[in-house]
Formats: structure tokens, sequence, C-alpha cells
């Protein structure tokens, strides 16, 4: 599965989402981060726009919601598209003080359902790393909804063979990525080239997880993701099940004979 950076995105897969969880752990590289999230103000946001070769388009957000003593805590939240059926998958990471934190937790929610802790396998120990200098393509302009932007262009390769180019500039936060594109070969059902757009940048973001995660558990996972009843007792898209029809009354007993 991809790594959860891109296990938004290409998530589940990007799903990681959906599309992560078909795939194995660490076949892509950690998410490119080109700005220090210590001097990152809480609250920035950014969405992109995501389309994955040949599904629907998605929409992306990323986020710095807060800034604890035990850290940076990152939500990426994506609706629409293939995740239509599920609602919008939000995964909240909580990352080790500096400029590449360590992973200390991760915790997923699906649509309604209530969210849950993933397991570390799911996301890589380092989810996030500063862009490689021998990476470096040189510099470009890149011109979206939310504005003209200055950027590095940078280009990188998963060890299947997955072709990776990305354009950050530091006028971007939480992390300075204005455009991915992905040429992915290792997963079949995603043929083509997946690209990630920045299309609004803001700073009122706020946590979308509020209640305490449960643990793991694979079977509700898998439940939640094929739009079924999770533990949150949600439906397909995140919708309250619907009630069970009433039970007929008996019909009347017949009046006794005379």
């Amino acid at each position: 599965m991809l790594r959860a950076g891109f296990a938004i995105g290409l998530l589940l897969s990007v799903c990681g989402s959906t599309v992560a969880l078909a795939q194995q752990p660490g076949q892509s590289p950690p998410m490119p981060i080109a700005m220090d999230l210590a001097k990152v103000p809480p609250g920035s946001w950014a969405d992109y726009s995501v389309t994955m070769a040949q599904y629907p388009p998605m929409k992306l957000r990323m986020s710095l919601v807060a800034r604890t003593p035990a850290g940076n805590v990152v939500e990426s939240a994506v609706e629409g598209g293939m995740m239509a059926m599920v609602g919008k998958m939000v995964i909240q990471m909580t990352l080790s003080p500096g400029a590449e934190g360590t992973l200390k937790k991760s915790v997923m929610q699906l649509g309604a359902n209530d969210p849950m802790e993933m397991p570390s396998a799911m996301t890589g120990a380092r989810p996030f790393v500063k862009p490689n200098p021998k990476g470096l393509i040189g510099s470009e302009t890149i011109k979206t909804e939310a504005g003209s932007f200055k950027t590095k262009h940078y280009r990188d390769k998963t060890p299947t063979g997955d072709k990776i180019e990305y354009w950050v500039a530091d006028n971007v936060p939480p992390f300075g990525l204005v455009k991915v594109a992905v040429d992915q070969k290792s997963n079949p059902q995603v043929k083509g080239t997946s690209t990630f757009l920045v299309t609004a940048i803001g700073k009122d973001a706020k946590s979308t997880i509020t209640k305490p995660p449960k643990p793991f558990d694979q079977a509700t996972l898998m439940k939640q993701m094929m739009g079924g009843a999770g533990a949150g007792g949600a439906g397909p898209g995140g919708a309250p099940k619907p009630a069970s029809a009433p039970a007929q009354a008996p019909a009347p007993a017949a009046a006794p004979k005379k």
C-alpha cells in the first residue's frame, strides 16, 4: 500500500484508501514536504484536485490542525470520485517535532464511522521527507486556481519503477506541494498518470476527527470500505443505516362463535 501521504491521494488508493490497501506497504516513497512544520501556522490547509487515471476526480485537503507538546497533528481528507461510496476519508497523523517528524500515531475515519487507530505498517515510520536535492530538475512557474507559484521541480522513482514528479513552493502550506504527478506501473488497477493540483489555500483548518479512536480491526475496516455498516453504524457514503421497518401487527383474532 502507499505510504500515508500518497495513500491519501492514491488511496486508499488512497485507501490508503481503496487503492492503497491493494498495494504492499513501502512500495511508494514518503510524501515530499518542502516546509518546516514547526514554522507553519496551525490551521493552514491546501485543497487539491486529484485525478487517478481512469477514475472520476476527487478532492483532497491537507492541513495542519494542531501543534501539541507531542508534535504536529496533520490531517488529509479525500472525498468524491471513487470514495463516494464510502464518504469522506480522513487520515490523521501525529508527527514528532522536526522537519521530518517520525510518525507517533495514525488514525483513520471513513464517513460517519468511528475513527480507528491504524498500524504503522500502513503509513511507514516517516511518511514525509524533504525532497532529494539529486532529483531537482529546475524551476518552473505553475498556474492553478489558487494562483501562480514559482516552484522547484523534482523527479523521483520507486523501487518498483513508478515515476513520481512534484513541484513545490514555500508559500503553499502546510507541505509546500503545488503539483504531484505519479505514473504508476505496479498497481494494475490504476492505469495511467495520477495527479494532484492545488486549487485553494487557507488558514482556518480544524480537526475533523474529534472522537477517541477505537483499536484497529481489519474486518470492520473492510466493511466500512465496502460501504457497509462500521463501528459507527453508518451505511454507504457515511449515511446512517435506515431503521428497520416496523413489524406488522398480528391480525386480530376471529370473534368467538355464538
